[in-house]
């Protein structure tokens, strides 16, 4: 899964996308991220990599009534301190 964030500040350039996969389903669940530069030609370039976990209200919080996908990358970028674009 992967969003467009708002352009943050990551040596030695600037993170434009969000890039996250699931490693354990949790509860709460784990994840792998990347900060990516993704420029005009879609090349990529990874400035940051890690983990993260979904805090355990997120996890509480999570419903049958949203988007799985857009559920995880909200919840995930808002603990990495990051907004959507």
């Amino acid at each position: 899964m992967q969003t467009n964030i708002v352009p943050v500040a990551v040596y030695p350039s600037t993170a434009n996308v969000l890039y996250i996969r699931s490693i354990t389903l949790g509860p709460p669940p784990s994840y792998y991220y990347e900060l990516q530069n993704v420029d005009a030609e879609g090349v990529v370039t990874v400035l940051k990599n890690g983990n993260v976990n979904m805090t355990e209200e997120q996890w509480n919080n999570w419903s049958e009534t949203v988007d799985d996908t857009e559920y995880q990358l909200d919840c995930i970028s808002a603990n990495l301190g990051l907004t959507r674009a």
